[in-house]
């Protein structure tokens, strides 16, 4: 039988986000039925044959997911969201069941070797013009996100700096999965637009 301190969930999360690893233990005592249910239900739900040993090991993965690079992803939690923050680490816990998955295909698939191709090998490094435009390109485009609305940069913060799924957007702003999706796309092409007149002015003609 498990037993918990007196701690709550947000001390245990306050103390590991303030360099305290010694409540670790009991964090990952705390989550880790939930997060192996949330793994279980992923394969359940795609009938993908497991073992016990696999569901414990995306647990792992998990938990490794948590911590790594300062408890990145547990620090974008934000409680006035009115997410419950067992939530939040069940929609990690679902996502990165989810990206398991995707690797067990990819590995499970594999080219025969008549198939295969491979490149001609060129230079990695760029011609002087072709450096020269990619530069103004990167100009433009940090141009135009700083026009960007402050919801649209802090969308773009989300989707690229810090590398969430949608579905992790969606939990931490508060909008339906499609409309993530749909949001994602209208900001590519207005920030596209937005280089393109940016590079059309810098180079008139």
């Amino acid at each position: 039988m498990t037993i918990y301190s007196d701690y709550s969930e947000s001390d245990i999360v306050k103390l590991l986000l303030d360099g305290n690893d010694s409540v670790f233990p009991e964090f990952y005592n705390r989550f880790f039925r939930l997060i192996v249910s949330c793994v279980r239900k992923v394969y359940v739900k795609h009938f993908i044959d497991f073992s016990e040993e696999e569901v414990d090991d995306a647990a792992s993965q998990v938990f490794l997911n948590l911590v790594k690079d300062d408890y990145k992803k547990l620090r974008l939690f934000d409680s006035e969201k009115g997410y419950k923050f067992s939530s939040w680490i069940g929609l990690i816990s679902t996502n990165t069941a989810y990206d398991l998955l995707r690797k067990r295909k990819n590995d499970t698939t594999s080219l025969n070797d008549d198939d295969k191709y491979i490149p001609e090998p060129v230079s990695s490094f760029p011609s002087p013009p072709d450096e020269l435009i990619r530069r103004e390109e990167i100009t433009c485009m940090l141009t135009a996100i700083d026009m960007l609305t402050d919801k649209e940069k802090r969308f773009l913060e989300l989707a690229f700096e810090h590398d969430l799924s949608p579905e992790e957007i969606a939990f931490q702003l508060g909008l339906s999965l499609n409309t993530v999706y749909s949001k994602k796309n209208k900001i590519k092409i207005k920030l596209a637009e937005m280089v393109r007149q940016l590079m059309d002015k810098k180079n008139p003609g």
